[in-house]
């Protein structure tokens, strides 16, 4: 027979002293032989089978013991440290996943053209600013008027003088004196401002449109090797008497209109040489700004 009683598992182990997990209790003795019992110890844990060494976990750590010899905190503690191991593995997969698991791709120099702040991208280009203009008069060249209007006189415009900080203007005109042969005159506009492009745009939409009796379109088409966009109206009143050709140019901040007015009625001028003539003179005009 065993020297110790067995436990009454309704009246539980009282004041029966506990030892550390592990440890036999001193108090235990093996059974008397030919007792015909096998020695069972009264606290320790069923054999645990053989198991191959493994590598350390974070959750078979060793805890700091509490009160009682039993680790502080029982299984929250171990929760804690499996949780924080398993938020660091997270982290790092993360990263390794963002990064490509290695240095490949990385910027280890200046980006390449294309990319904003890359050396190889292209500037762009700036428009061309002309700030000195010439008088309306000298706008064109005296043997560009003589060729086209020859013994014309030319009329300043009104704001020819009257530069302004932020716009100049020009708007001379030719015309010869009396009645003198075949009636012709010759006007330019020029306009060196912000926004020359809406400028432009404003003026090709307009000349392109008939006025009613006054003037009918006859014919339109671009000029090309003329300042950046440039196009040419070939227009007429509705009986024949008078016939304009129309040039608009945009250089930069300049726009330039030239007009080129005749009567068909007592002139040979044709369409071609009216349109020439009108991109003469905006050619000039152009080549006096700097």
């Amino acid at each position: 027979m065993s020297e110790t009683p067995p436990v009454d598992p309704r009246q539980g182990f009282g004041d029966r002293p506990t030892q550390p997990f592990g440890q036999a209790d001193p108090s235990w003795r093996p059974a008397a032989q030919g007792s015909g019992q096998a020695p069972v110890p009264p606290h320790a844990p069923p054999p645990v089978p053989p198991q191959a060494p493994a590598a350390p976990s974070a959750w078979a750590q060793p805890v700091p013991a509490g009160p009682g010899g039993g680790p502080r905190g029982g299984s929250r503690v171990w929760l804690i440290a499996g949780a924080a191991a398993l938020a660091v593995a997270v982290t790092v997969g993360v990263v390794v996943a963002v990064s490509g698991g290695d240095d490949k791709g990385t910027a280890s120099g200046p980006p390449p053209a294309g990319v904003p702040g890359g050396a190889g991208k292209a500037e762009e280009p700036t428009e061309k600013a002309f700030t000195k203009v010439p008088k309306g008069c000298e706008l064109v060249k005296a043997s560009t008027i003589e060729a086209i209007v020859p013994g014309a006189a030319c009329t300043p415009g009104l704001f020819d003088d009257k530069d302004l900080a932020s716009m100049i203007t020009r708007g001379p005109r030719w015309q010869r004196p009396g009645h003198d042969g075949p009636y012709q005159t010759l006007e330019v506009h020029l306009s060196v401002m912000p926004g020359a492009k809406g400028n432009y745009d404003m003026k090709k939409s307009v000349a392109l449109k008939d006025m009613g009796t006054l003037r009918k379109v006859m014919g339109s088409k671009p000029v090309s090797g003329l300042g950046e966009e440039a196009f040419v109206v070939y227009a007429g009143d509705s009986d024949g008497s008078l016939t304009q050709a129309e040039v608009i140019v945009r250089e930069g901040n300049a726009v330039v209109t030239s007009d080129y007015t005749f009567s068909r009625k007592d002139s040979t001028t044709t369409q071609k040489q009216a349109e020439d003539a009108a991109v003469a003179v905006a050619r000039d005009v152009l080549g006096s700004l700097s």
